[in-house]
């Protein structure tokens, strides 16, 4: 039956019915509503097309400015605006003046040295302009005794009566060498208890004053009392012999002895230095002295203007003072030692002589 009504189908003489018949559907079904055909509106409407206006960024090329002979004025900064977007606002770019180089000017590395010696010019002229500080060192008294011999009673007891007699000699050699010779002795009976007592000391006179080249110091016959120090300037060593053997200390610059020190005062006064490395003989020391002031004292002589100044041994008694005249140009006219055991040895002068002897042939 399928094939019958494909054989229809196929029929040209039944073609028009199958027009006529599909018009005719499509028209009855349009009059009863069933079918809502609207045919598309020929009437143009309008679009709305939303635009914004931006103001582009403004990019500022870096410029190379070569070194030209004269001041060039800067280019306008190159801006370019980002593409699809509308710019219709002139732009305007705050103008950023490049630094021209002067073409007189050398690069820093060249120049350095030549900045360097002005830099130094400049400072060696603000050091001539500004006031030099004055010398803080050691004044040296040119004009210091040549000889001096001071006689000194000796007493055992502070302000006691006179038990021995005791002399100082200090001679200057052809303005170079000095020799300085202290003898104690003792009187009467004292005599037998406490042999003579010689020191000397020898060396030569520098810019800085004394400079001992040796030290004796010899309680009368007695081995085990005498002791020495030789001093070795070139190899900076000092030498202390006892008859217990030999010390050897470094040798620090002014250092003196028991008996020079005390003259070096005529070259260096008092108070210009309080601390003084000597060589005692067993050893090299460090003694601090403090001022303890300014003294008269009565003597043989009269009365003695003096500055008293003193070392104390540390946690012990021992103490050494001295009294430097202020009209003899420091030269000690009252010495005072007080040992540990309490033994007092007090020297106060009765005479002072500058005069050198006159030599009789």
């Amino acid at each position: 039956m399928w094939s019958k009504f494909v054989q229809i189908l196929k029929d040209p003489s039944y073609k028009r019915f199958w027009i006529a018949l599909v018009v005719s559907v499509m028209l009855h079904a349009f009059l009863l509503g069933k079918i809502d055909f609207t045919l598309p509106s020929l009437k143009k409407e309008m679009h709305l097309i939303e635009a914004r206006i931006q103001m582009p960024k403004a990019v500022v090329k870096k410029v190379e400015v070569s070194k030209p002979a004269s001041p060039v004025e800067p280019s306008e900064p190159v801006v370019e605006p980002k593409v699809d977007e509308i710019v219709e606002p002139e732009v305007t770019a705050t103008t950023v003046e490049p630094i021209v180089p002067n073409p007189e000017v050398v690069p820093v590395e060249e120049n350095l040295p030549q900045l360097q010696n002005s830099q130094a010019e400049e400072s060696q002229l603000a050091q001539q302009e500004e006031p030099q500080p004055e010398d803080i060192g050691l004044v040296i008294n040119e004009n210091a005794y040549q000889y001096v011999e001071t006689d000194f009673d000796v007493r055992t007891k502070i302000d006691g009566i006179a038990e021995g007699k005791a002399k100082i000699i200090y001679n200057l050699i052809d303005n170079n060498r000095y020799q300085l010779k202290w003898l104690t002795e003792g009187n009467g009976l004292v005599a037998l208890f406490f042999p003579d007592l010689l020191q000397t000391s020898e060396g030569v006179l520098t810019k800085t004053g004394l400079q001992p080249n040796s030290y004796l110091y010899q309680f009368g016959n007695k081995t085990d009392k005498t002791r020495t120090a030789n001093f070795d300037w070139q190899a900076k060593k000092v030498m202390s012999q006892t008859s217990k053997g030999i010390r050897t200390d470094d040798l620090p610059e002014g250092a003196q002895d028991l008996l020079s020190f005390m003259y070096q005062f005529m070259y260096v006064a008092p108070l210009q230095t309080m601390q003084i490395h000597i060589a005692t003989g067993k050893k090299l020391a460090t003694y601090d002295y403090s001022f303890e002031g300014e003294e008269n004292i009565n003597s043989e002589l009269g009365e003695i203007k003096t500055i008293h100044i003193m070392h104390s041994g540390i946690d012990t008694d021992e103490r050494t003072e001295l009294w430097l005249a202020i009209d003899y140009q420091y030269v000690p006219v009252k010495i005072r030692k007080i040992e540990n055991t309490g033994k007092v040895i007090e020297m106060v002068a009765t005479r002072i002589n500058t005069n050198r002897p006159t030599i009789n042939n």
